[in-house]
């Protein structure tokens, strides 16, 4: 019927990484929002996938699956995330057993390049107050609200808006090199050209993730990350984008022939407004952005058909 919009997520995550629905949960919400595409992109994990071949919880969500992935990684010192798409998911297990922390070890091991970092700059706080449970909870949210009680630690703070939302403390400062709050985390994940080669290998297609939602640097940069990485494509719509964003990424895929992808990064309630399938209300993003991509490069897409 005309005017009917095929409703896709390509981006949302669940209790197998940071987010706080289970995969069942998560599949009822895509059912309830009547979504015709879903992918489970949690963060350096496939395990959902795992989950949903070993049960019945797949025929609770009526529309396809595409295998997915957000690899993070770094570029030129600043943390940032890779999606992938469409691959084997055998293979690409085999490479983050090779290359990927656990969610715990780089909890444990983030922890400590925050702790020695900050205590060599001169940041005030008591690591007897910071308590955090490596196998699901960031040790930079247990950083961030210690040494936010110490007034004396604000004339560090890049943006003021990171003292007060747990995003901005993480983008704006840890991951920023800018900032005197700024922890290379290099050590702690794949190079940007090791994460893409992951996706390719497992025949997969690989998206940088929401280039607006990092700090300027990569914003300002991105032209010469596509000219100097063999990424697919760009996440061209997200829930914190403007239209005037959208259309910037829209635009550089068109000219470049690159693929366009789209999602929430739903985290259930972990993140405000960033609902299933709508963002902060108005997302909503067609199936038909996907169209030059998931048909020719991803036939078998259905993950129903394809399932470790």
């Amino acid at each position: 019927m005309k005017g009917v919009i095929n409703m896709i997520d390509l981006h949302c995550h669940t209790t197998y990484s940071d987010g706080s629905f289970s995969v069942k949960k998560l599949l009822q919400e895509a059912e309830k929002k009547r979504l015709t595409l879903l992918s489970i992109t949690d963060h350096n994990t496939i395990n959902a996938y795992y989950e949903l071949n070993g049960s019945n919880i797949r025929n609770l969500f009526g529309g396809d699956i595409i295998s997915g992935i957000e690899i993070t990684t770094t570029y030129n010192g600043e943390t940032i995330e890779v999606l992938g798409y469409g691959f084997d998911l055998n293979i690409m297990q085999t490479f983050l057993n090779d290359n990927v922390l656990t969610f715990e070890e780089k909890q444990l091991k983030e922890y400590e390049l925050i702790r020695n970092q900050y205590k060599k700059i001169g940041i005030i706080f008591d690591e007897n107050n910071i308590t955090f449970n490596p196998k699901v909870e960031s040790c930079r949210m247990a950083f961030a609200k210690e040494i936010k009680k110490y007034p004396e630690n604000y004339r560090y703070f890049l943006n003021r808006e990171s003292i007060t939302t747990s995003s901005g403390f993480t983008r704006n400062e840890v991951y920023n090199p800018k900032s005197p709050l700024y922890v290379d985390e290099s050590s702690l994940f794949p190079t940007l050209e090791k994460t893409i080669e992951m996706i390719h290998q497992s025949g997969g297609v690989a998206f940088l993730a929401h280039t607006f939602a990092y700090s300027s640097n990569i914003a300002n940069q991105l032209l010469d990350i596509i000219n100097n990485y063999s990424l697919d494509g760009l996440e061209c719509f997200y829930t914190t984008f403007t239209d005037e964003q959208s259309q910037y990424l829209t635009k550089i895929c068109d000219d470049r022939k690159m693929f366009k992808s789209g999602g929430s990064d739903f985290h259930g309630n972990r993140k405000i407004n960033h609902n299933l399938g709508i963002g902060h209300g108005n997302l909503k993003i067609d199936e038909s952005i996907i169209g030059d991509w998931i048909n020719d490069y991803l036939p078998n897409f259905n993950t129903r058909k394809n399932m470790i």
